[in-house]
């Protein structure tokens, strides 16, 4: 477990601060970050409406 937030941290430094990642940790940060948003626009009922 402690592996896997050690990759998932580095991967996360990757991608907003140094900014040279590849696809892989791309796609990490984009649904560690789309789930959580997705899910709080759904609990409050205010999606947006396209």
């Amino acid at each position: 477990m402690k592996a896997k937030l050690q990759s998932l941290k580095a991967d996360l430094y990757n991608v907003f601060v140094v900014g040279n990642a590849d696809d892989r940790q791309l796609a990490k940060a984009y649904f560690l970050l789309a789930i959580p948003l997705f899910a709080i626009f759904f609990g409050w009922g205010s999606f947006p409406k396209f």
